[in-house]
């Protein structure tokens, strides 16, 4: 299969990768960085029928997942030797939660007859984590395997459309199934070779989905890479004083994933009930840039914005 990307793409350091992984054919071991980018790879290709998403696939919502993966082993969050040779380490928290999205979807989008089925590689050895085994799928991903299967299988019946929020909205309800496993699975582990505050701010990131998944949370290219792609620190976290370090907008951003990982569940939930009550309106959804802003950082300048999120939150 032939990839077709964004011109732009050349510009940008997930490009080598992109261009030379090889293809996955008969195995797919998702231990090896560049077999989970020519996963990715394959699924925004094989998902682009008659051009759906466009010529160039510029508006496929798996983008982010590929951006995402590549921040992951730039910044040594997939193992201490990623960068070097390529290997996943099993036992890294970040690249558990990273599995159940590339792996979970992979064979949700076999099921859909998307993708050939492969041979899904075991874990090297021993890992605190439950991975597919002997081609088992673990019993608490099981569900998740149903949900990307569904959101597949939707992607094949939609036709031409310059609409894509429907498709977003099964992405982000199969996305949530897998990250609520890895919230259950990263409680209470010794966080041990890394810092207890890098695996506080992967927690708040697991929250900070809820919220990108209510409102249906552009993840094509153009947004991803308009909005996406500086905000993240491109460092492992050690100390809180490390945040005075970090350029604004990914100060301002981590220290509100790391707020959100240490609100009591109570309040969290609550939260979390009154914005998805926000972003019910299309309208909402559509002004989400500027109400995530007024939410998590208020200041005089979006006080128009915490209005209209108020009128949202009034309405009947």
């Amino acid at each position: 299969m032939t990839s077709v990307h964004p011109r732009e793409l050349a510009d940008l350091d997930l490009y080598a990768v992109w261009v030379s992984a090889p293809g996955l054919t008969d195995r797919f071991d998702p231990f090896r960085f560049e077999h989970r980018m020519a996963a990715y790879r394959h699924l925004i290709d094989a998902t682009n029928a008659d051009g759906l998403f466009g010529a160039d696939n510029r508006h496929n919502p798996l983008w982010a997942w590929a951006f995402q993966l590549q921040w992951q082993c730039r910044t040594g969050r997939l193992g201490a030797t990623t960068r070097a040779d390529g290997m996943i380490d099993p036992d890294a928290p970040w690249a558990y939660g990273n599995y159940t999205l590339s792996v979970i979807p992979w064979l949700g989008a076999e099921r859909a007859g998307v993708v050939a089925p492969l041979e899904i590689a075991d874990a090297p050895g021993a890992a605190r984590f439950r991975y597919v085994r002997g081609g088992v799928v673990p019993d608490e991903l099981t569900p998740s395997v149903e949900q990307w299967r569904r959101y597949f299988a939707m992607v094949t019946d939609t036709r031409a459309t310059t609409d894509f929020e429907p498709l977003r909205i099964a992405l982000w309800k199969a996305h949530k199934t897998c990250l609520d496993v890895v919230v259950t699975e990263i409680a209470g582990i010794d966080p041990a070779p890394y810092a207890p505050l890098e695996l506080t701010f992967l927690r708040g990131w697991c929250r900070m989905v809820d919220y990108l998944g209510a409102a249906a949370w552009r993840t094509d290219f153009g947004f991803m890479t308009e909005h996406g792609l500086d905000v993240l620190p491109e460092t492992l976290l050690e100390r809180r004083s490390d945040l005075r370090s970090l350029p604004d907008k990914v100060r301002r951003n981590v220290a509100n994933v790391v707020r959100l990982a240490t609100t009591s569940p109570r309040h969290y939930a609550l939260n979390l009930w009154l914005w998805r009550r926000i972003m019910r309106t299309r309208a909402a959804r559509d002004d989400v840039l500027t109400l995530l802003d007024a939410i998590f950082d208020p200041r005089r300048d979006n006080a128009a914005a915490r209005r209209r999120m108020l009128g949202h939150l009034l309405r009947p």
